[in-house]
Parts: structure tokens; sequence; C-alpha cells
């Protein structure tokens, strides 16, 4: 199934309701979606193959043939079998959308609907379904071209007669093998790869075999040349000296080097939207109305229809990402990909490797070419998150880019040229780096076009209670619970927590506290009543910031007998990655006791 780019995507909705399907119809009719409808399974199998639709909304519980009956008849015929099924289910039971996922369905949407989720899933397997497609394409295309292009091989006798003539040597030189066996070679060469063949029959030079780089040219039947390189090797056959000539159409090698390329690039491209699917499901929400944020979204949409360098500060855990994918989201770059790199996951002498690519060959271990993600990011965004952790070396190099536009892989010769839109984050001081020396001055000049801050969360208590509710009813729909209440005491405490681990802290303290609830109140458990503990010390004498953080990182190793990483970890508990853990640590001079 291909889509048009021109014509609008088509939703078949199956859902036994009809007010459920003229709501939908209404939402998708109006985000530019063409919609047909179903309100049972059969009539749904009758659309789906007659007017071939680009995606599926498909109720689970309907009378007669159910969701998961349809959507595994769906995927059994030929001519339906790639519409992508998406499951519409107020079901909270995991092995009802395992269930789901094994017949064949891509994702599912809960009820009741969350339109902007709706939206954003049609369009992501939407986009999804055309990347297949476009992939397709490209490797049968390349296909095509490994079978056109393999190489043409001539056996020749001691007297320059062909006696072998291959498939792809009738290709080349547009004679059958029928009319050259038996004839001489000379037909076919340039004077002076004739030259070079025939000195090589007569022991010149002295060799097993030669290679013949660029700069011949071989003739066809209809007299034109064209570039080759090719090796000529002598074997011995019956007491009789065989020359075997292998020649290759140099412009033929270049177009598939080129669609091999292109290939490859539409599979980086493919890797990370599927990494960008799994980061809108799993990712944390801009939400809360305080004025900080609301500072911060003012001057999103303010620098997002531009392709200003921006960069994002903030402490570790605030949001900086989600500020990025909605400055991409929001920019006329929104159609192109969103590429990610986090400067502090990447071992150094790796970095340029990462950012720019390298050739096959390049070092140790290159056995074949990688893409950069500049390359992959062309015509799209670059998100560099933790910029302050990229090598000084490493620094010159992106500042070229920034300024020219210009880069080359590690091990390669030929300069490219890229259109990528930069953003960059970090939890780091960059002017105070830039006076140490740690960081290149002209580089943070050139990165700090468009500054935005993100606030901690102990600036933005306001938000605090939105944030609890969003979390608790994201894990309460995940794990199938339904909690109604919150304790005021653990409200109360919550907001008066410092949260050195901001959101991302507050997020993993929810969803511990919600897989240990039972009934219908949130649970209190060990973390949460850590962290009233904390809050209500920080109501006693006012600590530095950096005296708070090293206790409350230390409550948090005292707790898990100073283990660091991995789910009984510290860093979990912490809501932040175990490096930045260590990093912190090393910072305020926490070690473990002897």
């Amino acid at each position: 199934m291909t889509m048009s780019s021109d014509a609008k995507p088509t939703i078949l909705m199956v859902d036994d309701n009809p007010v459920n399907l003229e709501e939908l119809a209404f939402l998708l009719n109006d985000a530019g979606f063409d919609v047909l409808r179903a309100e049972t399974g059969e009539t749904a199998l009758e659309l789906a193959k007659n007017r071939q639709p680009d995606l599926v909304l498909l109720d689970v519980l309907m009378p007669g043939v159910d969701g998961f009956t349809t959507c595994a008849t769906l995927k059994s015929h030929p001519a339906t079998r790639e519409i992508p099924v998406l499951f519409m289910t107020a079901l909270a039971d995991t092995a009802n959308k395992v269930q789901g996922f094994h017949v064949g369905a891509v994702d599912y949407i809960t009820k009741p609907f969350q339109y902007e989720e709706v939206i954003a899933r049609v369009q992501t397997h939407l986009t999804l379904q055309k990347l297949k497609s476009e992939l397709q394409e490209k490797e049968q295309r390349l296909s095509r071209i490994f079978e056109n292009a393999m190489d043409a091989i001539l056996a020749l006798d001691q007297d320059g007669r062909i006696t072998m003539f291959n498939a792809a040597a009738e290709q080349m030189f547009l004679r059958k093998s029928a009319d050259t066996i038996g004839r001489a070679v000379d037909r076919f060469l340039s004077p002076e790869l004739c030259k070079t063949v025939t000195n090589f029959r007569a022991g010149v030079p002295a060799k097993q075999a030669i290679w013949i780089s660029e700069g011949m040219t071989a003739r066809r039947g209809d007299d034109s040349e064209f570039p080759i390189e090719a090796t000529i090797s002598r074997v011995e056959s019956s007491g009789q000296q065989l020359y075997i000539l292998i020649l290759r159409d140099i412009n033929e090698r270049k177009a598939r080097e080129q669609a091999e390329a292109e290939c490859h690039t539409l599979r980086g491209i493919n890797s990370y939207l599927q990494e960008e699917v799994l980061a809108s499901r799993d990712g944390e929400e801009l939400i809360g109305n305080s004025a900080g944020l609301r500072q911060a979204m003012a001057l999103v949409k303010q620098v997002a229809a531009t392709d200003a360098t921006v960069l994002i500060t903030g402490e570790t855990g605030t949001g900086k990402e989600l500020i990025a994918r909605a400055i991409h989201n929001l920019s006329g770059r929104k159609d192109k990909t969103l590429v990610k790199l986090n400067c502090a996951t990447i071992p150094e002498n790796l970095a340029e490797s990462e950012l720019f690519g390298h050739e096959k060959g390049a070092f140790t271990g290159a056995i074949n070419r990688k893409l950069g993600r500049f390359e992959l990011a062309n015509g799209g965004t670059l998100f560099l998150d933790e910029i302050g952790e990229l090598p000084l070396e490493m620094q010159a190099k992106l500042l070229r880019v920034l300024q020219e536009g210009e880069y080359e892989r590690v091990g390669g010769t030929q300069t490219l040229k890229c259109d990528v839109r930069v953003i960059a984050a970090t939890h780091r001081d960059l002017a105070q780096f830039s006076q140490e020396g740690r960081f290149r001055a002209d580089l943070y000049y050139r990165m700090n076009v468009f500054p935005i801050h993100l606030p901690p969360l102990r600036e933005r208590k306001e938000d605090i209670p939105h944030l609890v509710r969003h979390f608790i009813n994201k894990y309460a729909a995940k794990f199938g619970k339904k909690i109604t209440t919150i304790p005021e005491r653990l409200m109360s405490d919550m907001q008066s927590y410092i949260w050195p681990g901001n959101i991302r802290e507050l997020q993993h303290i929810i969803e511990r506290a919600v897989i240990l609830t039972n009934g219908s109140q949130l649970a209190n458990v060990e973390c949460v009543h850590a962290t009233a503990s904390a809050g209500a010390q920080a109501a006693g004498p006012i600590l530095t910031l950096d005296e708070a953080e090293r206790q409350h990182i230390l409550k948090a190793l005292e707790a898990t007998s100073w283990r660091i990483a991995g789910n009984q970890g510290a860093a979990k508990i912490l809501g932040v990655p175990s490096t930045t853990l260590r990093s912190r640590m090393e910072r305020l001079g926490i070690s473990k006791p002897v």
C-alpha cells in the first residue's frame, strides 16, 4: 500500500457505538483525514477490501465478529495485510492489549479518548507507514541495481579470443554470448586497454594478476565508450593458459553507491522515527500554568518559526527535551526528522563519528560506513542534549558546522553540506565554563543566540498538583487501577519539598506509589515518606541548595546500601540517570564510607 503525498489519508473507524463514530469522525475530518465508518466487523472487512484505507481504528468489543477476529482477518489477506491497525479499547487488562499485538495491531488508544493523543498516534503511524513504503521502494531499486551491475566476466585464450562471456557482459557490451565466443576481445577494448591486456598475455608485467584502475575505457557493441575499472589474471587449465578479465562499469558503480547511501539514510531516519514513537508514549508532558513555564512557552512560540540556534538551560529533569520537541513541532521543519544526541553518554573517542559519521575502515571496528547525526537530521532538527559535556576538540568542529554548514565524515575526504537547525540543552553554567576554559567561548556565543531557561520544580510549586494528577492518571491506566483521592498531607509535603530531581523525580515517585496502591487512595510509600521528611526539614533552617541536594542524595544512597544503578538503585529513586548521579556525587564530594 502506497500513500500519495497529495491525497488525504483515509481512516477506517470501526465501532458498534454510533456516538463514538460520530465524535471521532468529526475530529478526524477536522484534522484533514477522509473517514470511512463501520459498526460491525463484517462491514469493516468489506470496506477495507474495497476501499483500501491507510489506517484502521478498531474497537475491541463488538457483537458478532469482535475486534481481535477482525484484525486477524485483515492481516491474513494480502490486500489488507499492510494496513496498520490501532485498537480502541477501554480494557485495562494487559493480556487483552498483548492479544491485540499478537493478532497484528501496531498500537492501541485507551477510552475515553484524549483527542490530542488520537491525532498524534494516527499521524505517527501514517508517517511510519509512508516511510516503510518508501524504504521498500528504495530496497527494490537497490536490488535491481545489484542485479544489473554484476561484474562482466570474460575468459580469453592465449591468442586473446573470447571463450566465456557471462550475462552481465552481454548487458554491458550489448552483444549476445553466442555472437562473441571465439572472436577477438580487442573489439571491446579501447586502444590503451587493449595494449595493457596484450602486454599482460605476453608476460608484462610478470604477475599473476593486475588491477586496472580508473582512466581506461571499454567499447560497447554500438562503438560507444564507457569508463571502467578491471582486473586481469592468468590461470592454467588443461595445460593451457587462460586469462580472466573482470570489468566494472564505473558509471554503474557510482550509481549503486548513491543508491546504497540513499537507502542507508532512509534506514537511519526510520530508526529515529521508531525512537520518537516510543518517546511519545513514555515521555513526560509540559503540564502546568506557572509564570516560569508560561514565559518559556512564549519564547518557544516566538523562535519556532525561525531557524535560529536555541540553547535551553535548566536543571536535570526539568523537561528540556520536551521544549526542544515543541520548538521542532511548531517549526517549518516539523515534517522532517528530529534527531537527538546526548553528549554526556558517548565516549570521547566516538563523539566525532556520532556527530559526523565515518567511512568504512576509518578506524578499527569501522566495518561499514556510518551516517552521523548531522547527516540523518539534514532538512530537520538536531537536538544536542548536555552540550556542556562535549569534548573541547569536538566543539571546534561543531562550531564550523554551525557557521559554514560543512563537515567531513571520519576517514573521508568529501566535504558534505547540511541544512540542520540545532537546538542544544545543558544543566551547566556555560558562561562560567567558558571563563574557566572548559567550553569554547566562541561556541557559547554562537549557541546562545536565543536562550530559553526552564525553572526548576521548586520554583513551580503551583504546578505540582497538576503534575501529580497527570502522573497518577497515566500510571493508573497503565497498571489497571482507579485512584480518586490523594492524601492532603502528602500533597502538602510534595509542595514543600525542594525536588532536586525535578519533574523526573516526581514522576518516578508517583509511579512507585501507584504500583503500591491497593484501593482508591494513593499510597504513602517509603520514597514519598522520605520526600515528606525532607520537606519538613526544609521548613527548618534554610540550607544551601548544594547542601540540601547532598543530604537528599545521601539518604537515597543509605536507603539502597550505596547501590547507585539498577532498578533498586539510588538513581532510580531520585529519578535521574546513574551517570548524572555519579557526576553530582563527585561534584558534592560524596563517597562511600570505608
